[in-house]
């Protein structure tokens, strides 16, 4: 039996030194067993163009626009109920000033030099290093 895609892009957005990283709501959490931390993006909606759903998804979560460095990760995964695809960006030049939709309860950014102590889970961390080579080359 074949499986539906659901296919994903986020946003790694940086500012100089720092990266930005969003906490998700109480709901969020709770509704999937989520670690809580997050980045901007989301889904695609049907014959939406993957570079179009970026943008849209930062604009709705964060309020921010962006700019797009590089393709920084790819995580894939055959979930029971669908084959998930996520696609994430380095991005920079953050404009406008940060609105949460309410998906989120608060963000930071978060400086370079603090990321290995910082709370985010390892695969969150090693993502935020990548990305970050790739926005500074």
């Amino acid at each position: 039996m074949k499986k539906p895609y659901k296919i994903a892009a986020k946003a790694i957005i940086f500012d100089q030194d720092r990266v930005l990283v969003l906490r998700k709501s109480p709901a969020e959490r709770s509704a999937r067993d989520h670690h809580g931390w997050d980045f901007p993006g989301g889904g695609l909606e049907p014959e939406e163009p993957l570079m179009d759903a970026l943008y849209r998804e930062v604009k709705e979560e964060t309020g921010l626009s962006v700019r797009v460095v590089g393709p920084a990760y790819i995580y894939d995964d055959l979930q029971e109920e669908k084959h998930l695809i996520i696609i994430k960006f380095a991005c920079q030049q953050p404009q406008g000033q940060i609105r949460l939709s309410a998906e989120h309860e608060s963000y930071q950014w978060t400086s370079m030099d603090d990321i290995s102590k910082s709370p985010y889970p390892e695969w969150m961390k090693e993502e935020i290093r990548r990305a970050y080579r790739i926005y500074m080359e």
